[in-house]
């Protein structure tokens, strides 16, 4: 049945249930003493660690020791069975979640239920340690290792050539994605895509008087920030990227026309039998080399200013 489990001797209990065996309950609690008499084998790895420092420190939800993720033991102690005592480890994954939630439940990860790992079944105990070594976040390990032994995909994207240092350390999947946090986008740390990655381009952002509609819209439009193989982390190369939204310029498509011409419009141009072919072998950005805005207006007689070559 569903029982409180951290209820102290004081009467306060925490503000969440879990499922119990029905012989579990009327365990009681019986003290940190109890349990080192049998599990001594290296009790200073949980005595240095956080969670020691808590339990230490007598704040709330930490006064019961061992007890206060493990429930009551009296009758794992008499027993010595394990199916008589909580292992967050080997419980199912509400359980595990619902002990750690019991204290961890402030600021960001009040949204961990509805996040995309809370919505796998990913339980709190497969990315993190109760018992080990103050390190960053109790990580069972490094954090990029750590997300790429589920996510391979990106582990196999980190070695193409065009990317962001995360395998060399210099930057963590946590920069830019948070794990506890609602699954809204790819859970982002906290903000737009297009924020997030302002703060570190700070040199992209607007407002610009001549902006380029993706750039405020989405980075990721043109930009695959988990790598590519195109330079500066292009989805696809020049110009292949920017046609999948611009025509190609007009004169560049006329075939068969050797010398000037004048549209109907009133432009004049040159063109020759290999015009289209110099389309797919120009970048875009040899002229209009401010694709993410511009403050100064092109001189282009058909871009109205718009062009983002200057």
């Amino acid at each position: 049945g569903a029982v409180v489990l951290l209820t102290t001797p004081g009467g306060a209990s925490a503000a969440y249930t879990i499922d119990l065996p029905d012989e579990l309950q009327n365990a009681t609690y019986v003290g940190d003493s109890e349990c080192l008499d049998c599990h001594d084998a290296n009790p200073a790895s949980h005595y240095r660690g956080f969670h020691a420092d808590l339990q230490n420190a007598q704040l709330p939800g930490s006064t019961l020791g061992c007890e206060s993720c493990h429930g009551p033991a009296s009758m794992h102690v008499e027993s010595e069975d394990p199916s008589h005592i909580i292992n967050p480890a080997t419980a199912d994954v509400q359980t595990a979640n619902g002990l750690c939630a019991s204290c961890h439940r402030s600021g960001h990860l009040d949204g961990f239920q509805s996040s995309l790992h809370g919505m796998n079944d990913v339980a709190c105990v497969a990315c993190h340690t109760t018992h080990g070594d103050q390190n960053a976040g109790l990580l069972k390990a490094a954090e990029f290792d750590l997300c790429t032994s589920c996510h391979d995909d990106m582990r196999m994207r980190s070695y193409l050539p065009s990317r962001h240092p995360v395998r060399e350390g210099k930057m963590t999947c946590s920069d830019c994605h948070d794990p506890h946090a609602d699954a809204y986008a790819t859970a982002f740390a906290g903000e737009r895509n297009v924020d997030l990655c302002l703060d570190c381009h700070a040199g992209k952002q607007g407002p610009f008087v001549f902006e380029h509609a993706p750039v405020v819209e989405d980075c990721m439009i043109c930009h695959d920030p988990h790598g590519a193989v195109a330079n500066a982390m292009l989805k696809q190369n020049e110009p292949f990227l920017c046609l999948q939204c611009h025509q190609t310029h007009f004169h560049s498509t006329l075939q068969g026309i050797e010398g000037t011409f004048t549209t109907l419009d009133g432009y004049s141009g040159v063109s020759h039998r290999n015009s289209s072919k110099a389309t797919f072998l120009t970048k875009c950005t040899q002229c209009h080399s401010e694709v993410h805005g511009s403050d100064h207006p092109s001189q282009s007689i058909s871009g109205q200013g718009q062009a983002l070559t200057r």
